[in-house]
Formats: C-alpha cells, structure tokens, sequence
C-alpha cells in the first residue's frame, strides 16, 4: 500500500511532493481530487463512495489538491480551487458520520501545506467491520476498490464480507474470553498467595504487588477481615500500576502534607494532621488508631483511611438514640472523603506521581442507620428524619472508580458521596456543602 498505511503525522512532506514530481498513477489505495464541493450533493455522495470503497477494498489514501491528468495520474497542485481546508475537513467528518455505516474507526483528516501548496489529506484505515455502506438520499449503496477504480459491490461481495466480519468478530471474542480465563487464574494464584502471606504475618504484604486492582481488593479484605462485625467507613486510593518505590513517604513533602493535610477545617472532620503523630511501619507511614481515625500511607502509592462509624460520625444525637437508630452526620460523609482526596492528590502532585488511580469508599455493617439530606441545622434536616430511608442492607460498596491524575478531589467526592445519599433515598440537589463550582465548602465552626 502507498505510504505502508502510515498516520498521515507520520508522512513527510517529500514524499507527497514525490507524488506530483514522478505523476504517479491512482491505484487501490491512493486517489486525487482537485477539490470537493460539499454544498452538492453529487460530490457527497461521490466523496462518500470514495471512502467506504476504500474502507471495504483495503484502507488508502485521498488527496484532495492535486489535479490527475484525466486519465489517473497525478499532474499538478491546484491551491486556487482547494478552498477552506478546515471547512471542507469538518464537512466531510460529519458527512462520513452522518452517512456511512457501520463506523470507520480511525479515520485520520488532516490539512497539509507541501511546498506553499495547500492539501487535505484523508487516510481511511484498514477497517474491520467490513461491509461498510453509504447510506444517503434514500439510498444505500455498498463499494469496494480495485486496480483500475472503486465500483458497487456484487450481492455476493457483501454476503461475504458479512460472513468473514462474523466469523472474525466470534474468533475475537473466543480469543478474548481466552484472555480472561487465562488472566482471571492468574489473578486468583496471586490473591491467594497475597492472603496467604497477608494471613502469616509476613512482611513486607503488599510492597511487591504490582496489579492496581489486586492490591485494592487485598488491602480491601484486610479491612474486612480486621474490623470483623464492627461498623466501620474507609476510603482508599490506589495507583493502577504501583512500585515498591512510588512514593517517597519520608520525604519532606509527605511530611508537611501529612501533618498539615490542605483543605482542612480546625476540629473538623478531617485527615488526622496535628492529632497524631507520623509513624514509620514496614511498608509506610501512617497516624492514628484503627479504633479512632487511622490514616496509612504506603510507599508504592496506596493511601486508605478508616473511622469507627461511632458516636462522633453521627454526631449530634444522644447516646440513647444512637443505640436506637444511628444516624450518620452529613459533615463526616462529605468531609472525611473531600479532605482525603484532596491530600493524596496534594502528595502526588508534589511528589510527581502520574497515572491513573482506583478509588474505594465503603460503609461496613450499616445496617439500620440513616442519613438525613440538607445541611445540619437547618429546618429541612430537623425536620426529615420521617422521610428518610433506613439502610437495610448489611453493606454498602460504592463501585470502584478510576481517575486520571490530575483528578478533581472535590468533584470526585462528590461522585462518590451521591452515590452514598442515593443508598438512603436522596437525591443529589439534597446533598449540603456542595458549589456550582465543584467545590465543598464546610461550616467555619
């Protein structure tokens, strides 16, 4: 194939000069256009036969600037009649979205000035989910293209291309299916051998698993397994691709961050900053107690808080009436995973970790406890006790959620604290705290 299927980036600008110096002939997989009127509809639908008779004939190229010398070879660069390049390049994007099907992934439009001389350069990749069809004016149309041109598919053309394109499309699926058997008994040898060792007290547990999503989920069962019938919150947040090494958590950055988490109100319900000091432990550093407020920072970039869903969690009721019906204070919803974000998203930018990241935020053994929607103190919330859905359901795991990272703290809180308040009946617009401009903003006292 002319330039070997190459991105049109890829393609220098000497070798689509060499095009028009030697007048090179059409073939296959490399037609000219001196220009294209997309206001007409003839052109259209030419241009849009052009495109699936190379998608169904094996990719190529179009070339729109260059003039043939009527019998397919190029002669000469015509920068007069090519017209609007960034027009023309969203008049055809559209045209193909709007008028081919099935959709041809991957297709490159591109504007390219050669020597002074303006062109616009369209690449239709090899496609396969072959037959592609235009559908246009209350027709549909199939082509393909040869040696000597594109012409209209045969019946039986297009029954064979469906027939190849269902038989490649169950192949990939068989293949993928393989895929995953394959990766799945992997996973599950190395989870049983990460519990194993979790079990036996081995150290270091979880500095040599570089899995993203298996060092969630056995981090995970350690808290499960640590916290037994108790109830309990935690948030966690995991690189999808840790190292022994990620984080420097004795830096001095981490320090000051960690003893000083940003976005934190005084008293608040916050990271533990100034309430506890900063320990070094085997694969980290962490503050605080698991029967209070525990926060653990791992040096392979894995960051998880607990907190007992105690009397301070719902706070603001009398001991009689949490043992009765617990009821979770909204401020400890929002704020605990707000500021926990907002830290780690803090310590990665300064540290510059990048990648993506796994997020986790659970409520264990909540069953029979409520949450009331408005902000406490107001009317609405005092008066909404009623009205609000007791949890009935012996646990409640937000779905894992991946984030690039330059994440939003605030804004993912608040994607996971919705899906929290929808547990209990409430809708989003009840949720307190939150700004038109994506942030938390908390009580100053």
């Amino acid at each position: 194939m002319v330039f070997e299927g190459r991105s049109i980036d890829e393609i220098a600008d000497a070798e689509i000069d060499q095009l028009v110096r030697e007048h090179v002939s059409e073939r296959r997989h490399l037609e000219f256009k001196v220009t294209v009127n997309h206001q007409d509809d003839q052109d259209r639908l030419e241009l849009l036969r052009d495109i699936v008779s190379m998608s169904n004939g094996g990719g190529g190229y179009l070339i729109i600037g260059i003039r043939d010398d009527g019998k397919g070879r190029a002669q000469k660069y015509e920068p007069s009649m090519v017209g609007d390049l960034n027009k023309i390049r969203r008049a055809i994007l559209y045209l193909c979205l709007d008028h081919i099907s099935e959709r041809i992934d991957d297709l490159e439009i591109r504007p390219r000035i050669v020597n002074g001389n303006p062109l616009l350069i369209v690449r239709v990749p090899v496609s396969a989910r072959i037959p592609h069809m235009v559908t246009f004016q209350n027709r549909t149309e199939f082509y393909t293209r040869y040696e000597d041109g594109k012409r209209e598919m045969t019946l039986s053309e297009i029954r064979e291309a469906f027939n190849q394109d269902l038989v490649a499309r169950r192949l990939s699926k068989i293949e993928v299916q393989l895929s995953a058997m394959t990766s799945s008994q992997e996973v599950l040898t190395q989870r049983k051998g990460i519990s194993e060792k979790v079990a036996s007290g081995v150290f270091p547990r979880f500095l040599t698993i570089e899995n993203g999503e298996i060092l969630a989920d056995t981090t995970s069962q350690r808290f499960v397994e640590e916290i037994d019938e108790k109830p309990f919150f935690r948030v966690a947040i995991t690189p999808a691709n840790p190292h022994a090494e990620l984080i420097d958590v004795e830096s001095e950055d981490a320090r000051r961050l960690l003893g000083s988490p940003p976005g934190s109100r005084r008293a608040g319900w916050n990271m533990e900053g100034q309430y506890s000091r900063i320990e070094r432990f085997e694969e980290g550093v962490r503050q605080g107690a698991k029967d209070s407020r525990y926060l653990e920072l791992m040096s392979n970039g894995h960051m998880e808080f607990w907190k007992p869903l105690d009397e301070e969690f719902c706070w603001r009721q009398s001991s009689e009436e949490f043992r009765i019906k617990p009821r979770l204070y909204s401020i400890p919803v929002i704020e605990y995973p707000a500021t926990f974000l907002r830290l780690y998203r803090a310590i990665v930018d300064a540290l510059h970790v990048k990648g993506e990241f796994l997020i986790d935020l659970q409520y264990r053994n909540l069953k029979g406890y409520t949450l009331n929607p408005y902000a406490p103190r107001s009317v609405s919330f005092m008066f909404s006790d009623g009205r609000v859905k007791t949890f009935e359901g012996q646990h409640l795991i937000v779905p894992r959620k991946k984030v690039a990272g330059n994440f939003e703290a605030d804004r993912v809180a608040y994607d996971l604290v919705r899906v929290v308040y929808a547990a209990f009946g409430v809708e989003a617009k009840l949720i307190p705290f939150y700004t038109s401009e994506g942030k938390f903003v908390f009580p100053t006292s």
